[in-house]
């Protein structure tokens, strides 16, 4: 039997997907509420202290019965259902040397409903990009600042610093200590220099920072990518999708990331609903085809214009979505890691 940990769980997805399948989630664990409703034929006096009832009483009880399947038994059993029913192509499964460039694997992908890979994931987290911008001058601050600390307890340079201090308590007349001061100054001007200048990290021009959070707000806002790659030898194709944050079995984005990290080492399974399978040519659809003629009435000059707008910006979103061939575009369903049980470890019971 194979253990699972489950990186991203997409719950309502996965239900309404097993419940078309099956037809409802079958019982396996059941919770039980009763309901009490009184009927009086009386008049009822309700008290702060006490309550008394005039009259005679009569009960009805109904009882609601709620069946739910526990989660990992949904989960697997909805990958079963849906690889059974030829709904779900398993990447895992293919024979040969297929991989997304074949164009009978791309039309099969364009009639399946779900697709599921194993292989290297990255996960792209925009907020989380926008947050270390925002940080990044003063981590730079930090870093640097430390850096010349370190630089001070050189050797070499306390060398030089016990150097300025003789030239600065130098005696004599004032012609010597004129020129002992004036070295003093060189020395201290040349020390000043060499710590401004030996910098551990360089510093990104702010422009730069501000431009990448507007960016991300109008483009990516609230986006976190996950990037799976399948094949070993083909690092430019690969499954992506957008993770809503609220379906991380770790909510706290900084926990995940220094649990998992954006590049995890281990291989992860992703299954998902296939929403997009680019051509390897130009696409030949264009939704305002209907305009292209020598003259438009007033009304359709109009909505030419709005929709003209939509498809002004399609290149600029491109450039952020990138859903282009030989990638494959899906709504994550599940995420998880899987093992089998290893018999190195079983130990039996004493």
């Amino acid at each position: 039997m194979n253990l699972y940990d489950y990186l991203y769980v997409d719950l309502d997805k996965a239900i309404s997907l097993y419940s078309q399948l099956t037809g409802g989630v079958v019982e396996l664990k059941e919770t039980q509420s009763e309901k009490s409703i009184t009927s009086d034929n009386k008049r009822n006096y309700d008290f702060k202290v006490f309550k008394h009832d005039a009259g005679g009483t009569t009960q009805d009880k109904d009882q609601d019965k709620t069946t739910i399947k526990p989660h990992h038994a949904l989960l697997q059993e909805l990958e079963a259902e849906l690889l059974s029913s030829g709904y779900l192509l398993d990447l895992d499964g293919l024979d040969g040397d297929k991989t997304l460039k074949d164009p009978e694997l791309r039309a099969t992908l364009k009639n399946a409903l779900c697709i599921k890979c194993t292989g290297r994931i990255v996960i792209e987290d925009y907020e989380r990009m926008k947050k270390i911008g925002k940080d990044f001058p003063d981590i730079v601050k930090l870093i640097n600042r430390s850096h010349a600390d370190s630089l001070k307890d050189n050797p070499e340079y306390q060398a030089i610093e016990q150097q300025i201090k003789e030239l600065e308590n130098t005696t004599g007349d004032r012609n010597k200590k004129s020129k002992a001061k004036q070295k003093a100054k060189e020395l201290r001007e040349g020390l000043d220099n060499l710590v401004s200048s030996s910098t551990a990290v360089d510093a990104v021009p702010q422009w730069i920072l501000d431009g990448m959070r507007t960016w991300i707000d109008a483009f990516l806002p609230n986006i976190t990518n996950i990037r799976v790659y399948p094949f070993k030898d083909q690092n430019d194709e690969h499954i992506f999708g957008h993770l809503d944050s609220e379906n991380f079995t770790i909510n706290d984005p900084t926990a995940f990331h220094f649990t998992y990290g954006s590049f995890p080492t281990e291989e992860f399974t992703i299954l998902g609903i296939v929403t997009s399978v680019p051509l390897n040519e130009e696409e030949s659809f264009s939704p305002l085809e209907e305009f292209e003629k020598d003259e438009l009435e007033d009304f359709e000059s109009v909505e030419s214009a709005f929709r003209g707008m939509f498809r002004g910006f399609d290149g600029m979103e491109a450039m952020v979505r990138t859903c282009r061939y030989p990638r494959v575009l899906v709504h994550p369903i599940l995420v998880y890691r899987h093992t089998s049980p290893n018999k190195a470890l079983q130990r039996t019971s004493r």
